[in-house]
């Protein structure tokens, strides 16, 4: 795709802003309700329409989360042949970047923090696990507050297993579609290859 790209008349595409092993991010605009929005093009296993089709049923159910430090996701589609996450826009920074330029003051770090954990907060009410929470998944708004990006590849749990208690995280039947995640902070359990819950967030928010 090049940029100035225009599909199906609704997205123009501006440029690549992101490629990681899922997928690539587009900055685009949206023609139709004139906005900027982010693209992202699902690329990692088209060629089992199993997948796409888990991954694509996962993010519509991520696009029900409405919360102000959550990314939202405003439609889930099939755009010129490609599975598509079409996403809020946000104008910032990554929290890695951030990071990168030096130690961030304490009263900043807790409430970055405060905000992450009530974005978890909101998704594990809805069953949401994310699964790949890690500092280039924390946008740092223009106005300083975070949004944590990336649950469109979030996984939904089985509605039982919000009344198992007492469970070791390896014994409930979460998705183990594929080896998802960051090594570095991902939870022993995903890092294993087992399914994962509530508590593999906890681990990699630390």
């Amino acid at each position: 795709m090049n940029t100035a790209s225009v599909i199906p008349s609704r997205y123009r595409l501006v440029e690549m802003v992101g490629k990681g092993g899922t997928g690539e991010v587009w900055l685009a605009d949206d023609l139709m309700l004139d906005r900027r929005v982010a693209l992202k093009f699902l690329t990692a296993g088209l060629d089992d329409g199993a997948a796409v089709e888990q991954l694509m049923s996962e993010a519509r159910a991520a696009a029900a989360l409405d919360h102000p430090f959550i990314c939202k996701i405003y439609e889930v589609a099939e755009l010129e042949g490609r599975p598509c996450i079409v996403m809020e826009y946000v104008a910032g920074e990554t929290l890695e970047r951030r990071l990168r330029r030096g130690p961030v003051p304490v009263a900043e770090t807790l409430r970055f923090a405060e905000e992450v954990a009530e974005a978890l907060e909101a998704a594990h009410k809805r069953r949401l696990v994310h699964r790949d929470l890690k500092p280039a998944n924390v946008m740092l708004t223009d106005g300083d507050h975070v949004k944590v990006t990336d649950f469109g590849l979030a996984t939904r749990l089985p509605l039982r297993l919000e009344r198992q208690t007492g469970s070791e995280p390896g014994n409930t039947d979460g998705s183990t579609r594929m080896l998802e995640g960051t090594p570095a902070y991902m939870s022993p359990e995903q890092a294993a290859g087992q399914p994962v819950d509530r508590r593999s967030d906890i681990f990699s928010f630390g």
